[in-house]
């Protein structure tokens, strides 16, 4: 048994051994390598710098909040109204990175990680932005997800695309095809040569993100490993079918370039507009317009227009003597929840529209490999739509907590010297990652196995010589050398594919 399977591998190992060497011979190609890992090696670097200055942000939201209160406890005096100072008080609200966000920045460059929360209208505070370079966010971030789904594809053409049709520019079809073993074997010998490589550089830059983020080695490694090998064999699947069609090196890298446009930048691009159209959502900018003008409109009511609603939804404050007919703040800061309350309907159906744009996302995954990895690395790194949602409904939840320890001490005319910082509640997220993406993965999984059920129907068409059938039916085959000439010198006729005769 041993000696059939040596007989059997012996010329499959000769083979490989010389493709091997013949691609490592290309310089280009090593070159190409050296570009690939040192860019994987810059964005892990970067990602693992931009998460740093994120936690020294976020870590000094603290001692920022206590030099706040430090400064309003020197401008104002012990026994000035609560309200007053809590209208410049401001709390801090963060979201952690985790072990995985330097690799996939998501929606971290357009969602603040790190707010200051005031004690007035949560919902102007919740969808204001930092201020932006629109051309940086229109180029994206540079980190390892964007090699992984954009560079390495182009990667896998740049070193396949001939992988076939170069016998073909060369002219040594003939002399492959003469060979013993088939052509799609071969085909499928060098594909795998340039897989393995490709693989390597892969979990070689996982190797380091890990070692250098320090990343436990847990499930979610093998989950990412397992995600990256996909969608580079998915990749390898294209090329190999595109390559089964027997046309030119540059027909072959037109429609690979083409195939790389379609599904890594225009079809995402063509499913985010139909989801928008699909899904419509008031903006943020016009729910905080609905509340402003809806509490500015406050201050022309009579106070009574006010608090009366207010005491309906807060029973517990509608005893607590509120003056009518001059400014105060506990009227001020009802008139800001009332303010709230008027859009907080269309709150629930921005956010409704975000979660359903989401879902659908997740389904366009299914058939997009780009958009399933990306969705897989964004769950992840906890930078994803449904981690911002979260995000936002603990800023709410954490609001709430303010009023409920604020209101006490604002109602009952309170002052400066009541306030206790240390006991002010906290606002706390999770960061941690959330559970793996699975629609994403099973999309990458999904269209791999598609890719593989159309690969024997490009296996036939490989191994079809329709071409040197005919040659041979109309009598162009080789012909035997006449009796007492020296077969070497003669010059031989050979057919190509494309019926062009080459002499040898």
């Amino acid at each position: 048994m041993s000696a059939l399977l040596v007989r059997f591998l012996a010329p499959l190992l000769v083979r490989a051994r010389l493709e091997l060497r013949q691609m490592l011979r290309a310089r280009m190609l090593l070159v190409a390598v050296f570009l690939l890992l040192a860019a994987g090696v810059a964005a892990i670097v970067d990602g693992a710098a931009r998460v740093a200055h994120e936690r020294d942000v976020i870590a000094a939201l603290e001692p920022a909040l206590r030099a706040e209160e430090s400064h309003l406890r020197k401008t104002h005096a012990p026994e000035d109204d609560l309200g007053l100072v809590l209208y410049y008080l401001a709390m801090p609200v963060a979201h952690e990175p985790n072990e995985w966000t330097a690799l996939s920045t998501g929606l971290r460059d357009v969602h603040p990680y790190s707010r200051h929360l005031r004690f007035i209208g949560l919902v102007p505070q919740l969808y204001q932005t930092d201020i932006a370079n629109p051309l940086k966010q229109l180029s994206g971030s540079f980190d390892y997800g964007f090699i992984l789904i954009f560079l390495v594809p182009l990667f896998i053409i740049g070193v396949s695309y001939d992988v076939r049709s170069r016998d073909d520019d060369l002219g040594t079809e003939p002399l492959v095809c003469s060979q013993p073993t088939r052509l799609s074997r071969l085909l499928a010998l060098r594909l795998a040569l340039r897989a393995a490589l490709v693989s390597a550089v892969a979990l070689a830059l996982l190797a380091s993100a890990v070692a250098w983020l320090g990343l436990p080695l847990d499930a979610r490694v093998g989950a990412f490993a397992l995600a990256s090998l996909a969608y580079i064999a998915l990749w390898f699947f294209v090329v190999f079918l595109v390559a089964s069609l027997r046309r030119s090196s540059a027909w072959n890298a037109i429609s690979l370039v083409g195939a790389w446009i379609s599904w890594c930048v225009l079809l995402p691009a063509l499913v985010n507009l139909a989801i928008i159209t699909g899904s419509p959502a008031r903006g943020g900018v016009e729910l905080t317009l609905a509340q402003r003008q809806e509490m500015n409109a406050g201050w022309d009511r009579p106070k009574r227009a006010t608090l009366d609603p207010f005491f309906a939804r807060r029973p517990e404050w509608a005893s607590t003597p509120v003056p009518e007919d001059r400014f105060s703040w506990p009227w001020y800061y009802a008139m800001h929840e009332m303010g709230d309350a008027h859009v907080a309907r269309q709150v629930e159906d921005y956010h409704a529209a975000l979660a359903r744009r989401d879902e659908w996302t997740a389904r366009a995954a299914l058939v997009l490999p780009p958009l399933a990895l990306e969705l897989v690395l964004d769950r992840m790194a906890g930078t994803d739509m449904a981690t911002e949602l979260a995000f936002r409904d603990s800023i709410a939840a954490y609001h709430e907590q303010l009023k409920q320890y604020f209101y006490p001490l604002v109602f009952n005319d309170k002052g400066l010297a009541a306030l206790d910082i240390d006991a002010v509640p906290r606002h706390r997220f999770d960061g941690a990652p959330r559970p793996l993406h699975l629609s994403g993965l099973a999309g990458l999984l999904g269209v791999l196995a598609l890719l593989g059920a159309m690969l024997p129907l490009a296996v036939r068409r490989l191994d079809a010589t329709p071409w040197l059938e005919a040659a041979v039916a109309s009598g162009e085959g080789s012909v035997p050398p006449a009796a007492g000439r020296d077969p070497s010198s003669d010059r031989y006729t050979l057919l190509t594919r494309d019926g062009k005769a080459r002499e040898t």
